[in-house]
């Protein structure tokens, strides 16, 4: 349970989410500490077709995960507290992590790195188009999609090194959905029912979008290792509702702008 900073009276536009800050700038910087790297050196024992949908596969994924979240924090600037935009930084930090594990995982299947793709233009696209928080939810968006597919390929994919990339993804992802969860919770206490229900609506179509885009491009490698498009739904769907469920119990002590947070806050 961690004891929430206080918080002056006078606070920036979108302060509301600072409180939490503190607390994820130093889960960031813990967890980047004593990571085990995956023993790359160990021999690849996978088929050949299969080394070759799953390295196309990843490489498309590995795209997606790059950037260095220049436009975002260009948005947030003025509109978040330092500590806001520290924990921002580190989780950009880590999503860049992933993409150096995943490159390391296409060169051990023997594939190639790509440059771009349209899922990739897509999704940069979309994320833009909105301002701050919305890129923020689309980041979010891209958490539950990857945390469907690295499960699927952990489950049906019996390789040590890639499993081991697997396991650290998978671990910051719960962690980065956890720190969205965060920032929205705090945000719904300001919110009237209506924008709370609207907010949802747009969200769970972004996030079916989302899902359909991503089986276009990875459907044929899932489909390879035994999974359906009604797996991949089903289990983007749980991380959704799961999410929304920790939403709506936000509760509706005001702890907003110009207010004392006291109150002890559980983490998520």
């Amino acid at each position: 349970m961690e004891t929430t900073r206080q918080r002056p009276a006078a606070c920036p536009r979108f302060g509301v989410q600072s409180y939490i800050s503190g607390k994820w700038l130093r889960h960031f910087h813990i967890n980047c500490l004593n990571r085990l790297e995956p023993e790359w050196s160990r021999p690849c024992l996978l088929p050949g077709d299969l080394r070759e949908a799953l390295s196309i596969s990843l490489s498309h994924f590995q795209l997606g995960e790059t950037g260095s979240g220049s436009c975002l924090f260009r948005e947030a600037a003025g509109k978040c507290d330092p500590d806001d935009i520290g924990a921002l930084e580190l989780f950009v930090k880590e999503e860049g992590e992933h993409a150096r594990l995943l490159a390391r995982l296409v060169e051990r299947l023997g594939g190639r790195l790509i440059r771009r793709h349209w899922t990739h233009r897509l999704f940069k696209l979309v994320r833009q188009a909105g301002g701050f928080h919305f890129e923020i939810q689309a980041l979010l968006t891209g958490e539950i999609v990857g945390t469907a597919y690295y499960q699927m390929i952990h489950e049906a994919v019996q390789d040590e090194p890639l499993n081991a990339a697997l396991n650290l993804m998978l671990s910051d992802e719960a962690s980065h959905i956890a720190f969205h969860l965060d920032r929205q919770k705090a945000r719904w206490r300001e919110w009237l029912p209506l924008e709370r229900s609207a907010w949802e609506l747009q969200f769970q179509l972004i996030v079916l979008f989302a899902l359909r885009a991503a089986w276009l491009d990875h459907g044929p490698c899932l489909h390879r290792l035994g999974f359906t498009w009604s797996d991949f739904r089903a289990r983007a769907l749980r991380t959704t509702i799961g999410f929304l469920d920790g939403v709506r119990s936000a509760g509706t002590v005001r702890q907003g702008c110009g207010a004392t947070v006291g109150a002890a806050v559980t983490s998520s």
